[in-house]
Order: C-alpha cells, then structure tokens, then sequence
C-alpha cells in the first residue's frame, strides 16, 4: 500500500533525494524504542554497534511467516533476527563471516539453565587471578601496539579471566562466559566506548576487569536462562560467505530472507570490534578480507563500485535461498562522501536480478538514542547525519 500522501515533506525529500520514490510504493516507519527499551530478552547481552533493530526484524517475521517456518539471515551480525525468530516460534538459520557475530548468535539463542550459570560464574569469579605472559603465554591476535590499548595490569586481568574461561568443559556454557568476557573487553581498555570507531580515552581504562565482568553477569544469566528450553532446536549458526553461492540443500527453502549489511562508508565490523576479536583468539585482518568491501575511513566515493559488486552477488545468492513468491527485507542505507549525495541503496537495486521485483520501500525514521540519531546530532550541516536516514526494501521473488 502507498500511503505517500500521509508521509511528511521532509521524508518525501528524503526519497526523492535517495531516488526511491519511482520504483514501488512508499512508507515511513517510526523507529520505536530507545536503545535500553530494545535491550529485551538476550538483546542487551553484548553492545553490537550498528546493531539490526529488533521492532524491524519482528516486523518482517510476522509480516511475511507463519509460526513454524523457516528464516533465513546470511548477514546476522549480533543475532537479532534468530532471536526474534525464536520468540515468535519460527525456525532461523544464521550465517557470518564474522566469528563474534556466530559466537554471540549463538549464545543468545541458546537455552542454559539459570543454577548451571551460576555454578558457572562463580568458578571463573572463584578461580580468577591475573596472569602475566609467562605463566599463561596468551596473546591479542592481530592487534599491533596492543599496549595502546590496554594497561599492563588490565591485559594481565583479562589474560587471567580468559585463562580460567577456556578451562569449561561445557561448549556452551563456555560459549556463555566468552560473551561476557568480549562484553567486558572494550570497557576496561582505553579506548572510548561511546561510538564504534576506536578512539583513545584513558581516564575510563580499568586495571581490573573482574567487577566489570560480575557486572555483566545478572542480566545475561537471567536473559539466557528465559528463553524456551527447546530453543536448539530451531536456531542453525552457520560459517558462510553470503558471497559464496549456498549448497544446493538450501536452495529454495524459505518465504523469508533478512539482509542488515554494512553500509557504505559506515562500519566495518572486523574493526569496529578489533579489540574483542583478538581478545577471543581471532585476527581481524584475516575476517576483513572476507566482508563486502565498503569505504570505513577511506572517503573515496569510486569504492562504491566494489560496494556494489559485492552487494549484488550477496543478494543474487540468497535469492536463491527463497521459494517462489519468496521476499528478501534488506535494511541498508546512503552515504554523503565529499560533499555529494551517493545513492547507494537505488544503485544497487539497479542491479538486482531480473526476477526479484520491488515491492515496497520504507523509510526508517530515526528517534531517541539510537546510534543514527546520536550522530546526527553531532555534526552540523547538511552534509551528514539527519539527511541520511534507513531504507527497508522488501524484494518478492516471482
């Protein structure tokens, strides 16, 4: 439905300026919910910047599915969409190049009983002691001058933290602690912990991690232990390069495709949480040369091609993941770079295949403390930040 004539003069521009107002009918949605009323359910177990909204996931699930069908997510990122799934009955497989990504989708999918938590926690709080290099010889892979970032005493505390943590026998329940420990990472270095980009702030480094991470402990305990108890059952994490073409096995086996992307010149995720990836043992280097290729602090406007190169393959690859009559809810955005206006969500809809039609698009009204918003906020101008708005395109497979 086209509801054009209720949308403002202002969101209007907005899609006049993205070059969207053409292609299939338009909406406006509100973003509901500040960022703490968001936190619900395993939502808030770990602080995933450029987090999926759950309000929009929640939407497209109940839009587009029944109870008990399938969902597929090949960009999960933190794991919004296989919660949202679960909380509404339906199946979910989820997919990364991104080990943390899998890691927390995981563990916020994952029922684990309240008391085996606790006895949990209590072991790592019980058997918790720094740890210089020569007694646990651990490292922070792939992470140069990790001194930068870290006091010498916090990087012992969390050396000691992580060495009673990898001594759990139990895949999940060391699934679990690992979360709360990457949760606790970025908080007690010196690096700020108010945007994703890393910047230096010292005056908030922590020596020792271990209240930092009891802190975190209630909240996460309490979250995994509410979730259905068969909830194996319906979440799939699964390692895949949406830029490689799926197994056949999966090819046409769901109504439902939900595609959050990095954006073009916004996050790339493998830096953005370089500091807790290496914490865990993983190079973010390595996982960088796998991510679609966006410009992250480059600012060279003809990267967008690269951009497209690798959207455009993503989507023609999960489209063969939908059944006939199948859609794909892909929430992506623009980019000012330079003073000038990159369309890059009407630039890549320009290339999608022949049998996706367009069936509608939403324009993502950013409020209260969201990410989008705050920065908006912080810059003057119109060069960047309220201009610059969410697009959800829902693509049908004829």
């Amino acid at each position: 439905m086209d509801v054009r004539d209720e949308l403002s003069q202002q969101e209007l521009n907005l899609l006049a300026q993205a070059k969207l107002l053409d292609l299939a009918p338009v909406e406006a949605w509100t973003a509901i919910g500040t960022n703490m009323q968001l936190a619900y359910s395993t939502h808030g177990i770990f602080r995933y910047f450029g987090k999926f909204p759950p309000p929009v996931a929640a939407h497209l699930i109940e839009k587009f599915t029944e109870v008990g069908d399938l969902v597929w997510d090949p960009m999960c990122g933190s794991g919004t969409t296989g919660v949202e799934s679960l909380l509404r009955g339906r199946k979910s497989i989820l997919c990364d190049v991104n080990p943390l990504s899998r890691l927390l989708s995981r563990v916020k999918t994952r029922f684990l009983s309240q008391e085996v938590l606790e006895q949990a926690v209590n072991r790592v709080i019980e058997g918790y002691r720094p740890c210089g290099y020569d007694e646990y010889d651990f490292l922070p892979i792939g992470l140069r001058n990790a001194e930068h970032w870290f006091l010498p005493e916090t990087a012992n505390s969390l050396r000691g933290l992580k060495r009673i943590i990898e001594e759990e026998n139990n895949d999940l329940i060391k699934d679990f602690l690992l979360v709360l420990f990457a949760s606790t990472v970025r908080i007690v270095s010196r690096a700020t912990t108010q945007q994703g980009r890393l910047f230096l702030d010292v005056v908030t480094a922590k020596e020792d991690a271990l209240p930092t991470f009891i802190s975190k402990t209630k909240k996460a305990i309490n979250a995994v232990s509410s979730l259905p108890e068969d909830a194996e059952k319906f979440v799939s994490i699964v390692d895949h390069d949406i830029q490689h073409e799926f197994p056949l096995k999966h090819q046409s086996t769901t109504k439902l495709i939900i595609l959050h992307p990095p954006y073009f010149n916004a996050y790339r995720y493998s830096s953005v949480n370089s500091l807790e990836l290496s914490w865990l043992g993983f190079n973010h280097n390595v996982i960088r040369k796998s991510e679609v290729r966006e410009s992250f602090k480059v600012g060279k406007p003809e990267k967008v091609n690269e951009y497209l190169d690798d959207m455009s393959v993503s989507i023609k690859n999960a489209c063969g993941l939908l059944v006939p009559g199948g859609r794909i809810g892909l929430m992506i955005g623009d980019t000012f770079m330079k003073g000038s206006y990159i369309p890059v969500t009407r630039m890549l809809l320009d290339t999608i295949p022949s049998d996706i039609k367009i069936e509608q698009v939403a324009l993502r009204v950013p409020k209260y403390t969201e990410a989008t918003w705050v920065a908006s906020q912080r810059r003057d101008g119109t060069a960047i930040g309220v201009n610059l708005y969410d697009f959800i395109i829902t693509l049908r497979k004829c």
